[in-house]
């Protein structure tokens, strides 16, 4: 990535220290932590199998699009949150919607190792740009507890603050970062989506779709591997203005 990575301590009394301060740099330091002298992977203990999200998120970025020529500026991108789940999500959204049979254009930053924004996905209307946004309010290990009720407003302001951006004048789609979170709440949360859907949808007819994006992890019997996936479930906004021609999925299983 061209820059050292930050040394981050491993805590046993505050197993979460310094993951805000660069969730990347947080991961390989609990790993080294709990590894010792045999690699186990203890995915039933919270904060190890964290790590490994995170560890996993970070190597499947760097083996995706690397060898793309705005990879420094995703690199920047990513790295301005600590290549955390949230800033590897608009990558790892790209990924997945061009697994789904869609073309993905990222647009050329204005400057050497510039941010990447937005991307654009394109349509049989022209190109629709693409927000990703991180939607933290219940993400583990900080977040608040959730319940099916309180995905629905959550999810309705989200929506709504995005019509400033995403609108009849400037028609796109937003992908939604939750981050980690409980099994069962990625279930949850794309079933509230459709449900508000209707009511955000008719009030923002530029909305061409919402979608969340989630990476997932699996023990394997090696107890030093994983394998994981990307999920990515777009909602489709049926009060569009055009009718949305972007192809919709689930899981996008990857080689462990």
């Amino acid at each position: 990535m061209g820059e050292p990575l930050p040394s981050i301590q491993a805590s046993t009394s505050d197993p979460f220290r310094g993951l805000r301060v660069h969730a990347l740099g947080w991961a390989i330091g609990h790993l080294r932590g709990r590894f010792g002298a045999e690699p186990r992977l203890d995915m039933e203990h919270g904060p190890t199998a964290h790590a490994a999200l995170h560890v996993v998120g970070f190597l499947h970025f760097a083996a995706t699009w690397s060898g793309h020529g705005l990879f420094p500026a995703m690199a920047a991108t990513a790295g301005d949150r600590g290549f955390s789940l949230h800033g590897l999500a608009p990558f790892a959204a790209a990924h997945c919607l061009t697994m789904m049979g869609n073309q993905i254009v990222f647009p050329e930053p204005q400057a050497a190792r510039g941010r990447i924004g937005i991307f654009h996905m394109n349509t049989n209307a022209g190109p629709a740009a693409v927000h990703c946004q991180a939607f933290e309010r219940f993400d583990y290990p900080f977040g608040r507890r959730w319940d099916r009720a309180s995905l629905r407003p959550a999810l309705s302001d989200v929506i709504s603050q995005a019509q400033s951006r995403i609108n009849l004048r400037n028609p796109g789609a937003l992908i939604l970062s939750p981050g980690a979170a409980p099994s069962g709440f990625d279930d949850a949360l794309h079933d509230a989506i459709r449900e508000v859907m209707p009511v955000q949808g008719r009030r923002n007819r530029g909305l061409m779709t919402v979608a969340t994006v989630f990476l997932r992890l699996k023990a394997r019997p090696a107890p030093q591997t994983v394998q994981f996936a990307y999920g990515c479930f777009p909602a489709v906004n049926r009060h569009y203005r055009l009718d949305p021609s972007a192809r919709t999925g689930g899981y996008q299983v990857l080689a462990p």
